[in-house]
């Protein structure tokens, strides 16, 4: 596996979503535009787009689509078969991912 720099990822994912927002994209839009500008990452870059861009959602209260929930189950099923030191993360970004992970968990419950 390949290292990668999961704070660039994740803010990559940012750059992409926001950018859309930033052209008058509703969320639910800007998140399909999103994974759609981004098609053929791999898995992990997937899974970093999908989770950063949901814990933008729980942070600010909006709600999730149930087209998006779907997306967010898939990838905390494949994020919890991931050995993330594979990927060259340290402890700490591994501490933060797994927040995350359990922010968003939270975030589906509720929608």
């Amino acid at each position: 596996m390949n290292n990668i720099n999961f704070y660039q990822k994740k803010y990559e994912a940012l750059e992409t979503f926001y950018g859309w927002i930033d052209q008058g994209s509703e969320y639910d839009i800007a998140v399909e535009q999103s994974i759609y500008y981004n098609h053929g990452l791999e898995e992990i870059d997937e899974i970093i787009l999908n989770i950063t861009i949901a814990t933008r959602y729980s942070r600010c209260g909006k709600k999730i689509s149930e087209q998006f929930k779907k997306r967010l189950e898939t990838a905390i099923s494949k994020f919890k078969l991931l050995d993330l030191q594979e990927y060259g993360l340290t402890e700490t970004e591994i501490t933060v991912f797994n927040e995350e992970i359990a922010e968003v968990e939270a975030l589906i419950l509720d929608a």
